[in-house]
């Protein structure tokens, strides 16, 4: 696997900066609220040496391609963004009368598979092989294709329905992806992205994973692809400048999974409901093309 950057930190370090966090969005207005996280992080600071806050943390940071090889084959679960847009996602999916769909970004081919389900003529396109390695073993019904979200292998004017999942955050141009999703965008189709909120992004949200078998006390590494920060101004400004009308958006906010699976809430629960409870966790837009 390529490594891009290789860092480290203490899991100390961690809950104290999510206290911190926690702190500063009540310390304002709140008081009696934050004051209670400036306790946590005494008491952390104050037991530096000990476990779990001596634990070991090596940070990793991969490439697309390498660190969603790597990811494969757990992608799907547990993992707090699905739980977050995938409701919402096939909410709006049960709203359309089935045509052809592609899954662009597609990755283990989860929402490819419900498009086939509701009988859509299903394409699934993504750019890691070992993610459509997954996809294939797993909807053997659906076409899936190598290609890359601003150069995808598709006629224009080829679908009905888009959805992207999860991935445009790694795009850098978003005026070329959505450019692209235009090209095979039958006149007056739909499409439906979802993608980490730039807020998460901005408070250190990455595409992170981890090994389940690894012992804490030998250390752990956390290896993650970055997710790009895109402002919500520039989804819109992207479609809007590709030909596309902004026909809703959605800001889901962090679901109960993602509070409990942050790795600082054994030592420090309150710090980390304080400090996500209603941050916007992933957004999931529509968007509807031109009908001629």
């Amino acid at each position: 696997m390529v490594e891009r950057h290789h860092d480290s930190f203490v899991a100390g370090q961690y809950f104290v900066a999510v206290a911190g966090m926690a702190a500063m969005r009540r310390i304002l207005s709140r008081p009696s609220e934050g004051l209670p996280r400036i306790d946590d992080i005494r008491s952390v600071i104050e037991h530096y040496d000990e476990f779990p806050n001596n634990i070991h943390v090596d940070v990793v940071e991969h490439a697309v391609d390498s660190g969603y090889t790597a990811w494969a084959p757990a992608y799907d679960g547990p993992n707090p963004a699905i739980d977050a847009e995938q409701p919402r996602v096939r909410e709006l999916l049960s709203s359309l009368e089935p045509g052809r769909a592609l899954d662009a970004g597609c990755g283990t081919g989860r929402h490819a598979g419900h498009l086939a389900e509701l009988g859509f003529e299903t394409v699934g396109v993504d750019a890691t092989e070992a993610m459509l390695d997954v996809a294939r073993e797993s909807y053997p019904g659906v076409a899936f294709r190598t290609g890359r979200l601003e150069a995808l292998p598709l006629d224009d004017d080829s679908v009905d329905v888009i959805v992207s999942a999860l991935a445009v955050c790694h795009a850098p141009d978003l005026g070329a992806v959505f450019a692209e999703f235009a090209r095979v965008l039958a006149p007056g189709g739909t499409i439906i992205v979802s993608d980490p909120h730039p807020t998460t992004v901005l408070v250190g949200g990455v595409a992170g994973f981890r090994n389940p078998d690894a012992d804490p006390a030998e250390g752990l590494t956390m290896p993650f692809v970055p997710n790009l920060h895109h402002p919500l101004s520039t989804y819109v400004n992207a479609a809007v400048g590709s030909g596309l009308e902004v026909a809703g958006c959605d800001e889901i906010t962090y679901p109960e999974s993602a509070i409990v699976a942050n790795p600082a809430y054994a030592m420090v629960p309150d710090a980390v409901r304080q400090a996500y409870d209603g941050l916007p966790f992933v957004v999931v837009w529509r968007f509807c093309g031109p009908t001629g």
